[in-house]
């Protein structure tokens, strides 16, 4: 993913890659720079709840028989998911974006030459706080936003109280009073939360919010990638049948 951002960006849109562990990478790229993770939000996150294998998608199930079935279920997987949040704003902290910044997972592809001309459109109007890929429905049994991709307007008032009451739901263990743990899941509910309260947001799923893959069938598939889950990162790009409103690149 870097050495491809690092080809097809014009210099214009950096990539700041935050990284877990100790290790620098040693890998040196233009418009690629490496900061390591430490936030302590994150940390206080940890202490509470690390030990808690429900948290890290542990489910019970207890049969009739007497036995006990054990599973992982990524949906309340929190402490996976519970590094964007933080990654974020350790991000906004440190580099202070003039007006735009975005996330983007790292199991993203770079598949055209682009530059911030060509990716603008994609983030938040003056008045909105956030663009994001909204799904109308996938998973059928409740949809929920692809967050592959998050746009964010630094100018936005509401910015910080925004990404405050992210970090709040992980550290005071509201995450865990929610149905469901992942981290789409939680920033849809966020954001539903200050849509209430008049904060404006983009959706820019478009006609591709009816896919279960708003990301690759949205114009953001003209310049990425989004390998979902395992199979896909094995096979090194989406399928075609992924594909519902535009050929695959």
């Amino acid at each position: 993913m870097v050495k491809e951002f690092s080809e097809k960006s014009d210099g214009s849109v950096q990539l700041k890659v935050i990284y877990e562990g100790n290790t620098v990478p040693s890998i040196q790229l233009e418009n690629v720079e490496f900061i390591g993770f430490n936030h302590p939000g994150h940390h206080q996150f940890i202490r509470k709840f690390g030990r808690l294998q429900e948290a890290r998608g542990l489910r019970i199930e207890f049969l009739k028989s007497n036995h006990v079935n054990l599973s992982h279920d990524f949906r309340y997987d929190a402490i996976r998911f519970s590094f964007k949040i933080f990654a974020l704003i350790q991000a906004i902290e440190l580099f202070k974006p003039d007006r735009y910044f975005a996330w983007l997972d790292a199991d993203v592809r770079c598949l055209k030459s682009f530059g911030a001309a060509d990716l603008v459109r994609f983030f938040p109007d003056t008045n909105q706080l956030m663009s994001f890929l909204g799904r109308t429905k996938f998973p059928p049994s409740g949809a929920y936003s692809e967050c592959g991709f998050l746009g964010f307007n630094t100018s936005h008032p509401q910015l910080a109280n925004f990404l405050n009451r992210m970090a709040d739901t992980y550290t005071t263990g509201e995450i865990f009073t929610h149905e469901q743990w992942h981290d789409s899941w939680i920033w849809d509910q966020t954001r539903l939360e200050f849509e209430r309260e008049q904060v404006e947001f983009k959706n820019i799923s478009g006609a591709a919010a009816d896919t279960e893959h708003p990301f690759i069938n949205s114009d953001l598939g003209i310049y990425f990638d989004h390998q979902k889950g395992p199979l896909r990162k094995q096979s090194g790009t989406s399928f075609a049948e992924d594909y519902k409103l535009r050929s695959r690149a």
